[in-house]
């Protein structure tokens, strides 16, 4: 076969089949425009499932910062002075010995030496009674070398009071029920650690744990 004869029946195969051809290659095109469309939505669905998804963690990362820390609804913590009960006196006629000084170094002249002083002394002739400042129950009594005969007092929510240099001939007992102004003890000389204040009360106040000055919370004619 000859050259020329072969493009001839190529031209006379491509007029005969051109309807074909043209169809198919339409079929084609159209093929790869819907494929084509297809890959471009899935593309923007997935970016928008992402961006879904961080906005997501972003607003459960804010909850997580914005917790607020607790509360105890059972801890008193004054503001000032009298947001508690005033107290009663604890020794009527007192004058004051070594003052309140959680913040400074005050001198032990009986030990010799320089240290905190975590409550007041109530310098009163030995043998003056000495009363509940508020309502409470005795949490303990118990008597040691340096101050003498002591008894706690736990009032609630937090705030306790401590009574050191009594004498050892108390009649309450851990547990007991006492009112305010009730005697619990009377005042000697049984804290050797201050044994140069002569017949005193060393009388303290604890809040939540933490020493406070008692004159914060007596009558205001004694402060």
């Amino acid at each position: 076969m000859t050259l020329k004869t072969f493009f001839n029946k190529l031209a006379n195969f491509t007029r005969r089949n051109l309807s074909t051809m043209a169809v198919s290659f339409c079929m084609i095109l159209a093929l790869s425009l819907v494929t084509a469309v297809a890959v471009t939505k899935m593309n923007k669905n997935t970016a928008t499932i992402t961006t879904t998804k961080t906005t997501t963690n972003t607003n459960k990362s804010n909850q997580t910062n914005q917790t607020t820390p607790e509360t105890k609804p059972d801890q008193v913590v004054p503001t000032s002075a009298n947001d508690i009960i005033e107290f009663a006196m604890p020794v009527d006629g007192a004058t004051e010995g070594l003052p309140f000084a959680m913040d400074r170094l005050v001198k032990y002249k009986t030990l010799n030496k320089w240290q905190t002083h975590s409550g007041i002394d109530l310098v009163a002739m030995a043998g003056t009674k000495v009363v509940a400042v508020l309502d409470g129950t005795v949490e303990s009594v118990e008597t040691t070398t340096l101050w003498g005969t002591i008894i706690v007092l736990d009032h609630g929510n937090g705030l306790k009071t401590t009574y050191k240099s009594l004498s050892s001939d108390v009649d309450v007992k851990a547990g007991d029920k006492i009112k305010k102004g009730e005697q619990i003890g009377v005042v000697s000389t049984s804290a050797k650690a201050e044994l140069d204040q002569g017949a005193h009360l060393h009388f303290e106040v604890i809040l939540n744990g933490e020493y406070q000055d008692p004159y914060n919370y007596l009558p205001s004619g004694n402060k």
